[in-house]
């Protein structure tokens, strides 16, 4: 299975030939980056209607037939803020599963996990994630839930970085100082990770290649 981070909360997870695009975002509204467009999918998924995850315009569908999806998708509802939904509302955590490979995009998450989204994240093989943010988990927190979730591989995404990202949003340094083996961080130079079974452990920081 393939992850491709196109910029803030955006992926394309791709699997037999099939492409996932999740959170597309609005330009005008994620500082930064330039505007998507053309994005080609065979399914669209939303987690929540913020103008940095809702840009439906940016992406092109297939047209070809739920049939030939071969994912599993789990949608997960949870709090956007830590103060019951009051703030921010609510959003959708995605697990996708296909062929024994399971991944999850924690959306703009801003509570911890209860027992029960826990045993169903538990040892995912991938998850996309915040790396921190005033608006969800801050990097301590998105750091102590990979300590609870134990995945193969934790995608940082949602961060700021050079002129890209809000203010408000925490940089990969904020959660990379957490983990205690800097052998632990996995710096790409690329925007895509093919997640196996056999994965190594890794903190994968993919590098966004948008403007280029």
């Amino acid at each position: 299975m393939e992850l491709k981070w196109l910029g803030h909360a955006c992926f394309a997870i791709t699997h037999d030939g099939y492409t996932v695009v999740i959170d597309p975002y609005n330009s005008d509204y994620t500082v930064g980056y330039p505007k998507l467009k053309g994005i080609r999918a065979d399914k669209l998924l939303i987690s929540h209607e913020h103008y940095g995850h809702n840009y439906r315009e940016g992406v092109v569908l297939s047209g070809k037939p739920e049939s030939k999806n071969p994912f599993k998708i789990t949608e997960l509802e949870v709090d956007h803020d830590s103060v019951c939904a009051i703030m921010r509302g609510t959003c959708k955590v995605h697990i996708l599963e296909a062929d024994g490979i399971k991944v999850a995009h924690m959306s703009d998450i801003g509570t911890r996990l209860n027992g029960g989204e826990v045993s169903q994240l538990f040892g995912a093989d991938a998850i996309m994630v915040t790396a921190g943010s005033c608006t969800g988990l801050p990097a301590q927190e998105v750091w102590r839930m990979s300590e609870e979730l134990f995945p193969k591989a934790l995608v940082p995404m949602h961060y700021r970085f050079g002129n890209h990202g809000a203010r408000r949003l925490e940089k990969i340094e904020d959660l990379a100082n957490y983990f205690e083996a800097p052998e632990m961080i996995h710096y790409y130079n690329t925007d895509t990770i093919e997640i196996t079974p056999d994965i190594e452990p890794q903190v994968a920081v993919l590098k966004y290649l948008g403007d280029q």
